[in-house]
């Protein structure tokens, strides 16, 4: 049987699905397999595969490509945590959409996700206002910075994909800081941009930890989702 294909862009979104698994036995082995892309992961089952590509639809496209030649799925997952357009949804509430026919779209629903529509930007969007606009603009849901671009890349090899993300921070909030300040050309982290930052408003703090602690809160919560959805025998 062609293997599920999961995709998420950090290390830390899915970390909570990685121990899920490990609890349920599944077959993915603990450690991942090294990738030439430097913040890129994979996680090898009979079963089910585990990507983590990077951040950014530069990332996204270059490991999503190499994901597809090294594996034929039965069906891609875009996966992680994405921040709120819509003003209804709150902290780790959990949204798909998915191709039609996709394979076992019925499950998301049974097991908690609701139906929304995503859109995907090659920048954070940070503040409240950036939210309403691009809401107002697209009646998305959530936006994130990735899915987009694995899901086309799926519909050109004729591979059914869904996008199942979970919310990080709401609509109503502006991020605590400027995250595309601190992301480098290849959106990786520069950690001496990040400590300049925090350092230039430490009253920040505070709120980064509550960003922190949401973030984890929207991870576990995916993994139940996808646990529920995908790694059943009937799944």
């Amino acid at each position: 049987m062609d293997p599920t294909l999961i995709a998420f862009a950090m290390p830390q979104e899915a970390e909570a699905f990685l121990q899920l698994a490990r609890r349920l036995d599944l077959d993915l082995p603990p450690a991942a397999l090294p990738l030439q892309a430097p913040a890129a992961r994979r996680y090898r089952g009979r079963s089910l595969e585990v990507w983590v590509t990077g951040i950014g639809m530069a990332n996204a496209g270059r490991v999503g490509r190499a994901a597809l030649e090294s594996v034929r799925p039965a069906r891609l997952v875009t996966c992680g945590v994405a921040g709120a357009l819509d003003p209804g949804a709150s902290v780790g509430r959990v949204y798909h959409d998915h191709d039609d026919g996709f394979p076992g779209a019925e499950r998301l629903r049974a097991a908690g996700s609701l139906p929304g529509r995503m859109v995907t930007r090659d920048q954070v969007v940070v503040t409240r206002a950036e939210k309403a606009g691009l809401h107002a603009e697209t009646g998305a849901h959530l936006v994130d910075m990735e899915s987009e671009v694995l899901r086309d890349l799926a519909r050109s090899a004729g591979i059914p994909s869904a996008t199942v993300r979970s919310v990080s921070d709401t609509a109503h909030h502006d991020l605590p800081l400027d995250f595309n300040r601190v992301y480098g050309p290849e959106k990786s982290l520069l950690a001496g941009r990040l400590a300049l930052e925090i350092a230039k408003a430490p009253w920040k703090i505070p709120a980064l930890v509550r960003f922190g602690r949401d973030a984890r809160v929207a991870s576990v919560r995916l993994a139940e989702v996808l646990g529920a959805a995908f790694t059943s025998p009937a799944a």
